[in-house]
């Protein structure tokens, strides 16, 4: 076997064949409840949604060019990967708020029979490189790359993903006398209400200044995003539940008139005890994405209508989640806000700060930032994650 270090190792493109292959080989790691040909058939369903379409996804395989290839035209596959290529929006001082190009890493895996080798250190080291200008403007570089780490955090982070918030707080099942009053969304709902969000995201990002931020970055919670998070859904339960998840989230007024809302997804894990109602994004309308971190600098009335709204919608999720017999409704990263109204419902709940999966980790690719600052994510919840 080569040294991790050695000059004919290479990061390229997958083939059609090795993107199978690939895919058959961290099968065991990701296929959840379903078997291979089962795993084989939803990467190509997810593979179909707009987000990955045109080159929205690139297959990444560690070779040895030392080797010839087999005749499939196949190369040994060291280590592989993916890249998720997604909008997103970078702040600086003075308030001016950039979209840019920016790449979600998944699927990082090496076979057991090549572990301890180095091979997805020396990938993501050449993928780190690659990135600083794949898929951008002629010229132009990338300003920042995102991942979620299984394996803890050091081990990206000695790459240069740092760490950011891992938090959630779950909320159990539960089917209520009372049904919360909300509209439940349907993915028809979707398409004005990811555009409203992406709009008071960027006005959000314009004033999210501070002496000690450098940059503020977000990826941006759009359709497409949803979308690709909902065709995993709609692959898997129909298969294991034989039903068709319709409901993608729940909206509610307050008292105010001001609109708040959530969009969720099903996560199906390898067993019923990991099936899990995941909300991907929560927003309140006229309000800065982060706004309510901070909510004792609200007026009472306010924080209260809000809350309010909150606590309806986290009570829809619960009965979605007990519904589809979800062991937890999850909430990454929640606000203040949304705490205080989760322990209205649900005194015991307590804040997840996880240390060993999902951790969101961040690269920056772009030009240094002044010394002594440092990056703020906005917006940092489960859509962006792939």
């Amino acid at each position: 076997m080569p040294d991790s270090s050695s000059p004919t190792l290479q990061l390229v493109q997958a083939n059609e064949v090795e993107m199978v292959e690939s895919s058959m080989i961290n099968a065991a790691s990701w296929r959840g409840p379903l078997d291979v040909s089962g795993y084989l058939e939803r990467e190509a369903h997810l593979r179909d949604a707009d987000l990955a379409r045109n080159g929205g996804i690139t297959y990444w395989i560690l070779v040895d060019t030392a080797d010839p290839p087999s005749d499939k035209g196949t190369r040994r596959i060291l280590a592989s990967c993916e890249t998720l290529k997604k909008r997103a929006l970078v702040a600086r001082s003075g308030g001016i708020v950039k979209e840019t190009v920016s790449h979600g890493i998944g699927s990082v895996h090496c076979s057991p029979a090549y572990r301890g080798r180095g091979y997805a250190q020396r990938m993501l080291t050449e993928l780190a490189k690659i990135l600083d200008t794949w898929q951008q403007k002629e010229g132009q570089k990338g300003e920042f790359s995102a991942l979620w780490s299984d394996i803890g955090k050091r081990f990206y982070a000695r790459l240069g993903w740092n760490v950011f918030a891992s938090s959630h707080i779950s909320l159990p099942p539960k089917d209520r006398d009372r049904v919360p009053e909300v509209t439940i969304l349907t993915s028809k709902d979707l398409g004005e209400l990811c555009r409203a969000d992406e709009a008071m995201l960027k006005s959000a990002m314009a004033k999210l200044t501070a002496p000690d931020v450098g940059a503020c970055v977000a990826l941006i919670p759009d359709v497409a995003t949803m979308q690709w998070h909902h065709a995993r859904e709609e692959f898997l339960g129909p298969r294991l539940c034989k039903r068709f998840p319709s409901s993608k989230g729940a909206l509610a007024k307050t008292t105010d008139g001001r609109r708040a809302w959530c969009i969720w997804t099903r996560t199906f894990g390898a067993t019923p005890d990991e099936y899990v109602l995941n909300v991907l994004r929560l927003v309140v309308e006229g309000e800065d994405s982060d706004s309510w971190r901070s909510a004792e600098t609200r007026g009472g009335s306010e924080r209260d209508a809000a809350e309010h709204a909150i606590a309806a919608i986290l009570e829809a999720a619960q009965l979605e989640a007990s519904h589809w017999g979800m062991s937890s409704a999850e909430f990454w990263n929640p606000s203040q806000l949304t705490i205080s109204a989760a322990k209205k419902i649900e005194p015991s709940v307590q804040i997840v700060d996880r240390d060993d999966e999902s951790i969101t980790s961040l690269r920056w690719h772009g030009e240094p930032l002044p010394a002594g600052t440092k990056i703020e994510w906005v917006a940092n919840e489960k859509y962006a994650w792939c």
